[in-house]
């Protein structure tokens, strides 16, 4: 069954293959777009999939939809389709880039106090994530669930019961970084390595260092993550 998130991230992969197609092909208010079915072929998408992108544009007024005559290019005070999705997608990228420093103030701060507090069960418990990530790796199974675990595991590691909170109530925001659509066999390689190395810090209660090997590895995940989607 698809996640709300999943969803999301494949209502976005279209909309920026439709933007490389308008752009490609040249389209201008009042081209007509191909059909429903040829899109899904082309996109490698369900039909429906497809029909839920256009509508969310039609709703946008980017596109607009004539029954019996097909899907066609809105004019819009953009000018056109490519304008309005090049806006939309440099929102999305702040809106990320907001995340990740949100995540840079508060992470680095939780795990210098958790090298403080945390217990040994607590440290068996952090590598049995780590076994299980570079488990799923090997089997190409998804990990960024792991990743959340492991992230979650440090914030309950601290003891306070309002980080918890805080990290549980900001659950469905951090995860957007973590969304399985942004991962790639580099940021999951990256990930397990800065993962050993936050887990060696906390293991010897050195808050300094776990503390800088959190910030590291925050740092690598956004760079990586905004080199992916900005296809440098």
């Amino acid at each position: 069954m698809s996640t709300p998130n999943r969803q999301k991230r494949t209502y976005e992969e279209i909309t920026s293959r439709l933007h490389t197609l308008v752009v490609n092909d040249g389209l201008k208010p009042g081209d007509r777009l191909p059909p429903e079915r040829q899109l899904a072929i082309m996109f490698g998408v369900s039909r429906n999939s497809v029909r839920e992108a256009i509508k969310s544009l039609e709703q946008h007024g980017m596109l607009v939809s004539k029954p019996g005559a097909g899907t066609f290019v809105a004019a819009s005070s953009k000018g056109n389709l490519a304008s309005a999705l090049e806006d939309a997608f440099a929102r999305e990228r702040h809106r990320l880039d907001d995340i990740f420093e949100l995540r840079l103030l508060l992470e680095p701060q939780i795990t210098h106090l958790a090298a403080q507090r945390i217990s040994p069960a607590e440290l068996e418990e952090l590598q049995k994530l780590i076994e299980e990530y570079e488990q799923n790796m090997q089997d190409g199974l998804p990990v960024f669930f792991l990743d959340q675990a492991f992230h979650d595991a440090i914030a309950a590691a601290t003891g306070n019961q309002s980080i918890m909170l805080l990290m549980e109530q900001m659950h469905d925001l951090l995860g957007e970084s973590r969304d399985d659509a942004l991962q790639s066999p580099a940021r999951n390689a990256n990930s397990l390595r800065d993962h050993i190395e936050i887990l060696s810090a906390l293991s010897e209660l050195d808050p300094d260092r776990a503390r800088d090997a959190m910030s590291e590895h925050l740092k690598h995940t956004r760079k990586i993550v905004f080199t992916s989607t900005t296809g440098e």
